[in-house]
């Protein structure tokens, strides 16, 4: 099978067996009376070597190839094109905002469209990256500056398979003000006890004042720690990223995150907020995100309408 989607002679499988060599050599090393670590340490050097000669491997397939291969990348990619067009048309994202998947056949890689309005996404337009962000298959094509915004999740949130980034302005007080974006219905449950807000001043070098673009995999890492376990983080000046285990889901948590913000600033003009309890938004989240099926009908036939 790997015969069919690259040729041993390669720059792709060169440069991995090099990698791979140098790990087998540097693990040899550290097994030396000079450097005296452990079997354990030995091992670990050999399986990433491994995995990496694999990883790069089966990698080498364009995103074609492999929709052609796997029933599963043709599915995500094409839902993948599907969430551009349902993202625009309800305005949680608009020219600028993206949406990412991880490749269904390789967890170590992910999908996403190249540099382009989510409006006219299509197909052909979807590349495949590694989890630093670098583009696979020599694909040379003008990438997303903030993609790593989608390796920093994605690399280090193993249950997250799926990444949208927007710029909502309903939700961009909250971040100005410090105010924590809270359910205040059960619609966004997902909001738990209140979305993190990142604050690229506290990361940013080599001075806080960046152009607040997530734009290097230190920056995806920083936003990473910041979402922690949560699903949802607030970009203070900037926008918000949303992530999920499925495309539907992330698409789901995006739109009825911005909803919630238009409520909850609508309903402190009013008086106290009665924002749902911890206990109430995990019942929530689970009784309603059993059903996310039925808004992703209505979308995906709104966006198919001639």
């Amino acid at each position: 099978m790997l015969r069919n989607w690259v040729s041993l002679n390669s720059p792709w499988v060169k440069s991995s067996f090099h990698f791979w060599v140098s790990h087998l050599w540097v693990a040899y090393l550290f097994k030396t009376e000079e450097y005296r670590v452990s079997k354990n340490t030995l091992l670990r050097n050999l399986f990433f070597g491994f995995e990496c000669l694999v990883a790069t491997i089966c990698n080498a397939a364009t995103v074609q190839e492999q929709m052609d291969q796997f029933p599963a990348v043709k599915l995500a990619v094409e839902e993948l094109v599907l969430a551009n067009h349902i993202l625009y048309q309800q305005n949680a994202v608009d020219g600028y905002g993206h949406i990412s998947v991880r490749n269904p056949s390789n967890p170590n890689t992910f999908f996403l469209s190249r540099s382009i309005a989510p409006s006219v996404v299509q197909v052909e337009d979807i590349m495949e990256f590694d989890m630093n962000g670098r583009a696979l298959n020599g694909d040379t094509r003008t990438p997303y500056g903030e993609r790593f915004i989608h390796s920093g999740i994605l690399r280090n949130r193993p249950d997250i398979n799926s990444v949208v980034h927007g710029h909502a302005s309903a939700l961009l007080p909250f971040g100005l003000t410090g105010t924590t974006l809270k359910p205040v219905y059960h619609m966004s449950a997902f909001l738990g006890e209140g979305a993190p807000l990142f604050e690229i001043r506290h990361f940013a070098k080599p001075t806080p004042d960046s152009d607040m673009f997530v734009g290097n995999p230190d920056l995806g890492n920083a936003l990473s720690s910041t979402l922690g376990l949560q699903y949802f983080v607030l970009m203070r000046g900037h926008g918000y990223a949303a992530g999920a285990d499925s495309i539907k889901k992330v698409v789901f948590r995006s739109i009825y995150a911005i909803q919630n913000a238009s409520i909850q600033s609508e309903a402190m003009k009013m008086g106290t907020v009665q924002y749902l309890s911890p206990g109430e938004a995990l019942a929530a989240q689970e009784t309603i995100e059993k059903t996310i099926g039925r808004p992703w009908q209505l979308w995906s036939e709104q966006v198919k309408k001639p």
